[in-house]
């Protein structure tokens, strides 16, 4: 397979408020992270369920400005 750069999309089309990409996204902790802090700092899972209920995804300002370049792949 190989990748086909698409045409350069403007960061803020995909974070603006009619096409939010962080609409599609969730917050979470893999299973080991989730053992780990468990083990190490002593937290339970109903302590981790219950950051993750107020945590948010953010976007910085000056991300805005960039582009992404899509990439599609397709048969050799």
């Amino acid at each position: 397979m190989k990748a086909k750069k698409l045409a350069p999309i403007p960061m803020e089309s995909i974070l603006n408020s009619r096409c939010n990409i962080r609409n599609e996204m969730t917050v979470g902790v893999y299973d080991e992270a989730r053992e780990k802090l468990c083990d190490e700092r002593g937290l339970s899972e109903g302590d981790i369920d219950a950051v993750l209920e107020y945590a948010e995804i953010f976007c910085p300002m000056n991300a805005l400005v960039r582009t992404i370049t899509p990439v599609v792949w397709e048969e050799d």
